[in-house]
């Protein structure tokens, strides 16, 4: 691949210093591309997307609490196994089966539209075939119960 670039008035030191920047950064992207975009690359888009929307915060907070576990993995590798540890890890955590459905739809809904609405440079979706079927927990919903006069008031 050639690389073009106007440099002006430097030192040859400084070009070549330039030259070995701009081709790591080529390797980097040309690897990038080879292995195919990652799920922070598809999160990274629909929170861009979607920035407009009275939610976006709150999806912003499940792909940061994603990103650790599935970030780095290729679109086609996301699947009900690769995202063992991560539920592992948050009912560790205590946190509800609700809330982690909600992460799990957030991963639903990013490599739905990878699927069916990312496209790359040729015109091929992010993610060639049918999205995985992501399983969620079972949730069991809180009975409810009368607040005291005490909650009353607070509230």
């Amino acid at each position: 691949m050639r690389i073009y670039a106007r440099l002006g008035a430097i030192s040859e030191e400084e070009a070549q210093q330039r030259l070995t920047a701009e081709m790591q950064r080529v390797e980097h992207e040309l690897k990038r591309k080879a292995c195919g975009p990652r799920f922070a690359d598809a999160a990274a888009r629909y929170l861009e997307e979607s920035g407009d929307l009275r939610s976006a915060d709150v999806t912003a907070w499940h792909v940061r609490l994603l990103t650790p576990y599935i970030g780095t993995l290729e679109l086609h590798r996301i699947h009900d196994r690769t995202l063992r540890t991560f539920i592992a890890d948050r009912r560790a955590d205590g946190v509800t089966a609700t809330t982690i459905n909600r992460s799990l739809e957030v991963v639903r809904t990013v490599l739905n539209r990878a699927a069916r609405s990312y496209r790359d440079d040729d015109g091929h979706p992010w993610l060639e075939g049918l999205p995985p079927v992501i399983a969620m927990l079972p949730e069991s919903r809180r009975a409810p119960y009368p607040i005291t006069w005490e909650e009353q008031d607070r509230l």
